[in-house]
């Protein structure tokens, strides 16, 4: 393919009123202005259909490759499928595509997400003393992070140390801080009462916080990603841990990734940006050297 700008990477959204999506996506743009390239951005607004014509569009303006933040496995497959003919190398970032979606000049950034729930569980396992009730809140359904990490606090919750905890319910609040704190207002109407709330992310922790906060109870509760929202919540004491999932490195690497494919040169498959376990003590050192950058 002839590409109209050598300098143009194309990056795909599927919405941008995610506030973990959009540190990646704000990680992209950094990244490509410090590199000197130009950056084309569409808003896909959650919906699947309208990424892929996006993408198309990106494709027929002629981008040098492409970073798509991915959420839909049908829609990943097409994309790719659009990619490979155009033969525009592309970066998939945060959403693991399937296994067929990758190889060649298609590739991944991202976190293991066998270490973001393991480290969740693992530490709200400690600071339950191993017995009690929890409840989680999971991401959304069709998300890879989300059953991944569900089953994370399963499998550390089967160990002999975690065995007296009792996950009363599990649901999904789609990422959303609305939509978390609604779930665990219907848990306590329905007569839950969890001495922890595990949720996949940190949106759905802080609506979480905000409803037990309401009920005038005061829960151990558990987010992932480890963002400025969840970090001002820990220095609070609402929000007892979170797992760092470093979004604007995952951004940064995934433009390096699509520029140097972009320049003919080979990069790995799968590329990860590892997850550390944040506690409610580390959290004021985070949020002030976050600050400074």
């Amino acid at each position: 393919m002839t590409h109209a700008s050598a300098q143009t990477i194309g990056l795909a959204m599927p919405r941008t009123d995610d506030p973990f999506r959009a540190v990646i996506g704000g990680s992209v743009e950094a990244a490509a202005a410090a590199a000197g390239l130009k950056l084309a951005k569409t808003d896909a607004q959650n919906d699947p259909g309208l990424q892929v014509e996006n993408v198309r569009q990106l494709i027929k303006d002629g981008v040098a490759s492409l970073v798509v933040l991915g959420g839909d496995s049908k829609a990943e497959v097409e994309i790719a499928r659009l990619a490979r003919a155009a033969d525009v190398p592309l970066v998939f970032v945060n959403h693991m595509p399937s296994d067929e979606v990758l190889g060649g000049q298609v590739v991944y950034v991202g976190s293991n997400e066998v270490e973001s729930g393991t480290l969740q569980a693992e530490e709200t396992c400690r600071l339950m003393g191993g017995r009690g009730t929890a409840v989680i809140m999971i991401g959304e359904l069709n998300h890879p992070a989300a059953r991944m990490r569900t089953l994370d606090v399963h499998e550390v919750f089967s160990r002999p140390d975690c065995r007296g905890i009792e996950i009363l319910e599990e649901q999904s609040a789609n990422w959303d801080r609305a939509e978390g704190k609604a779930l665990l207002e219907a848990f306590l109407d329905g007569g839950l009462k969890p001495d922890a709330v595990i949720a996949n992310n940190d949106e759905m922790a802080l609506g979480a916080i905000q409803a037990a906060k309401e009920a005038g109870i005061k829960p151990i509760v558990a987010g992932i990603d480890a963002t400025d929202d969840a970090l001002a919540a820990m220095v609070a004491g609402d929000l007892s841990l979170s797992v760092l999932q470093d979004g604007k490195a995952q951004g940064a690497l995934g433009l390096e990734l699509a520029r140097q494919m972009a320049a003919g040169k080979s990069v790995d498959t799968l590329n990860w940006i590892p997850f550390s376990l944040v506690r409610s003590g580390d959290a004021a050192a985070l949020a002030a050297k976050r600050a400074q950058n």
